[in-house]
């Protein structure tokens, strides 16, 4: 018979609290935390061998993006830019089927789970035939997204995107935008099907992505808001905005106000939504986000690769604002890299150092902890900077024989991990109290990695 319960044991582990030595988690059937107390390891189901915290979140990633590495490199004529990455990324679009994205977005998973996300939010708008035309079932592309969560152990929030035009002003698609088409008839036949898959699962769940300011009407915007709110909707809700300064421009054309100013002033925006970017933000803007509650997307990588700009991240820590990190295109798939680069951009701008931190604090750990409970709340989730009852058993355990973090403890692994970290510092990754990584290798890895082998081969 299987144990409704397990009990783990930690010799070291970050809670709510903070670090506690010595602590018994015990975890239900459904891979939740129900207690954590004193007590010994004699006592427990099972025993880790390092410190324990909790898996990071990853607020935003498009994950068949990472069929993209080399592919966007070649130096243009004219000057290189999102845009012109945009059009590479839509070369890759055409060639993909729905089996292609299940083995891309699951090879993707294996990846971030190895480097230590534990949690995705899949902001997914690749939904019809290259054509445009609908697959027979309406949520054919995200029920491969959700099998390759799945298929991984990853903790999956799918964000299907609502896309229904090219450019302020409902200017319309283009032929190679076409798989991204919905109005709001369709999108909420989508999210009616998704909500039916999801609400058997403990690891996946679903929110709302309305693409962005150029992608979705005022409008829509309303009509989208009223609708989730006739539903008792109360999930996350995530957008694209003021990525870079054309969008911007554009915004100010079209409305007479810049994007994040003008989505406060016109639609009713509170803690559920996920503002991705906000790269271009005014100290005004920030003001005004944070007295609406939101949390901010980050995805450092991404946004050096694009030339987006560099979010005010000091000023919005200043205010107490919230903010996660993402892996968007997932160039990166690791989520120290993204804290160091997050807290590299800020150090360059301002030619300071250990800028993301309270003072007395230690900064990878601030930023850890910080990135953890944005990401959290991203998901609609009780935001928390540590393990904490009713959270799900999303464990990674630290190998303390690695030489980088021999006689470190505490916050200290942490900085440590962040600026200096491997996945080989990371000696076992746990999802919902199952272990899906064991010394870098993921338990299924033979199968994932053959479908992408198929995957890659049929493009040579």
């Amino acid at each position: 018979m299987c144990k409704l319960t397990k009990s783990f044991y930690a010799p070291q582990i970050l809670t709510e609290n903070g670090w506690q030595d010595a602590r018994v988690v015990q975890v239900n059937a459904a891979g939740t935390i129900t207690r954590i107390s004193n007590g010994s390891e004699k006592q427990c189901d099972y025993s880790f061998k390092g410190a324990v915290i909790p898996g990071m979140v990853n607020l935003h990633s498009h994950a068949f993006q990472r069929s993209l590495l080399g592919q966007t490199g070649l130096r243009g004529q004219g000057k290189d830019s999102f845009w012109s990455w945009r059009e590479a990324m839509y070369s890759r679009v055409e060639k993909l089927t729905p089996e292609d994205i299940e083995a891309i977005t699951a090879f993707c998973y294996m990846e971030l789970l190895r480097s230590g996300y534990t949690s995705v939010a899949e902001f997914h708008y690749l939904h019809h035939q290259p054509n445009g035309g609908h697959y027979q079932n309406l949520a054919e592309t995200s029920l491969r997204v959700l099998k390759s969560a799945e298929t991984t152990g990853i903790g999956l929030t799918l964000l299907p995107v609502l896309y229904t035009w090219s450019g302020f002003g409902e200017q319309p698609l283009a032929p190679r935008q076409m798989p991204f088409k919905h109005d709001l008839e369709s999108y909420f036949d989508l999210i009616t099907l998704l909500d039916k898959e999801c609400e058997a699962s403990n690891l996946t769940d679903w929110g709302v992505a309305p693409h962005s300011l150029r992608a979705v009407s005022h409008s829509q915007l309303l009509d989208l808001a009223d609708g989730l709110k006739q539903q008792d909707f109360s999930g996350p809700i995530h957008i694209h905005i003021a990525e870079q300064q054309q969008e911007v421009d554009a915004s100010l054309d079209h409305y007479g106000n810049r994007p994040i100013q003008w989505l406060l002033d016109s639609v009713p925006v509170d803690e559920k939504w996920c503002l991705v970017h906000a790269t271009h933000a005014t100290t005004n803007e920030l003001v005004k986000m944070r007295q609406a509650g939101v949390v901010i997307g980050l995805c450092p990588s991404t946004e050096a690769d694009l030339g987006d700009g560099v979010f005010p991240a000091t000023e919005w820590k200043k205010l107490g604002g919230c903010w996660g990190i993402g892996s968007d295109s997932n160039l990166c798939v690791n989520p120290a890299e993204e804290l160091r680069l997050l807290e590299f951009g800020q150090r360059l701008r301002d030619q300071q150092r250990n800028l993301m931190a309270d003072p007395g604090s230690i900064v990878g750990a601030d930023l850890y902890k910080n990135a953890l409970s944005g990401g959290l709340q991203a998901l609609a989730k009780p935001p928390a900077k540590g393990f904490a009852v009713g959270q799900r058993a999303d464990f990674l355990v630290f190998n303390q024989q690695h030489p980088m973090l021999l006689g470190k403890q505490g916050d200290q692994l942490l900085d440590t991990w962040v600026f200096g970290g491997c996945s080989e510092m990371l000696l076992q990754v746990w999802v919902a109290g199952q272990c899906q990584i064991e010394n870098g290798q993921h338990k299924d890895m033979d199968n994932i990695l053959s479908a992408w082998n198929r995957y890659i081969s049929r493009l040579q």
